[in-house]
């Protein structure tokens, strides 16, 4: 009976050995080529279109700074801003080479440093010292600090009237300039990327998870928890809030978070939740797919009932502040702890509180 029972065992072994080895592995390749082509590129289009589009807005209002004019480029500053948090995780090739992040969105501005170039009218956006003194969060202060008619007196009647406009075309003029280069930069790279398709700290895979993850602790930290206070031993910071002067701060978290949700689904082709529905246990009851993609949906709606602007809620309304901080904390778990260890991919960057 034991020699019996033996023999049923090493069967049995047998069998569970041969499944394994006819297991096919996940087709990374595929997964690569789906989100260059279906969600990578095509952020980076619509983003290049809508910095395109503020571009000639902002020339038109500095031509004519009617409130018609100012309307419609305070318009187009939105849609370019929140076109740039659908690309903005894509923080490695090109991007990262040309510094499209950081150029494009460092915040809070400096606005002694912005009235001091407009006073001086001479400044180099380029170099380090301008850091905080560029991007998007810049034109957020330049079109929004006052009311509208204060605004258009900025640009037609005040005595650095002239000057102003100049620094407001140059800031839009650069993050037009330098982003279109860097999307014509992925093409190039489209390649290398898609190639890569090892598991290694050098993949692309890899790569990749780590500026999703990377992302989503921006999403905790620099949107919500530094301004709330979270990291700053309870002290609240209103105006280290993106988009601080506009009061978008919830809109610009919500449409992150919607592309981040977008990067980890594949667009609806292949992409990290189905390579992790491929890896996990066939006996699982709930997917770890399945809970990432309903934090994402949770943290949407505490997003939400906060409403803008945030900078006032962090104060006002600090409890449905922190109630959607902790959901994005679960989140970080569920990907960084879990998801990391189900793909055997590691955490290769140092937590960053600011984008």
């Amino acid at each position: 009976m034991k020699i019996q029972y033996s023999i049923l065992v090493l069967f049995l072994a047998l069998i569970s050995c041969k499944k394994d080895k006819d297991k096919v592995e996940f087709d990374r390749g595929a997964m690569l080529s789906n989100l260059s082509s279906n969600v990578i590129l095509p952020a980076l289009s619509n983003t290049e279109s809508e910095f395109n589009t503020l571009h000639t807005k902002v020339e038109t209002f500095t031509s004519n700074p009617t409130e018609e004019n100012l309307s419609s480029v305070r318009s187009g500053y939105v849609m370019a801003y929140k076109a740039f948090q659908t690309c903005k995780m894509f923080d490695f090739g090109p991007m990262a080479d040309y510094g499209i992040t950081a150029a494009t969105n460092t915040y809070p501005t400096d606005t002694s440093k912005i009235l001091s170039n407009i006073n001086s009218g001479t400044y180099n956006l380029s170099s380090a010292e301008n850091i905080t003194a560029i991007g998007l969060p810049a034109i957020d202060y330049l079109l929004y600090k006052a009311s509208s008619t204060e605004i258009i007196q900025d640009f037609t009647s005040h005595s650095l009237a002239s000057n102003r406009k100049d620094y407001l075309l140059d800031l839009s003029l650069k993050i037009k300039t330098e982003f279109s280069t860097m999307t014509d930069q992925w093409q190039n790279y489209l390649n290398t990327f898609n190639a890569a398709d090892g598991n290694d700290i050098g993949g692309s895979t890899s790569i990749l998870f780590n500026a999703f993850v990377m992302d989503i602790e921006l999403l905790k930290n620099a949107k919500i928890g530094i301004p709330a206070g979270f990291q700053t031993s309870g002290q609240t910071l209103p105006t280290y809030v993106e988009g601080y002067y506009s009061g978008i701060s919830i809109d610009l978290a919500i449409e992150n978070c919607n592309a981040l949700q977008n990067l980890f689904n594949g667009a609806n082709g292949i992409s990290f939740d189905d390579y992790i529905r491929d890896v996990e246990s066939e006996d699982i009851e709930v997917s770890l797919s399945d809970n990432i993609n309903n934090q994402f949906e949770t943290i949407k709606t505490k997003l939400t009932a906060i409403q803008n602007p945030l900078s006032d809620k962090v104060n006002s309304n600090p409890n449905a502040v922190s109630a959607a901080w902790n959901e994005i904390k679960k989140l970080v778990t569920y990907v960084k702890t879990d998801m990391s260890s189900i793909l055997g991919l590691l955490i290769t960057f140092q937590d960053n509180d600011g984008d």
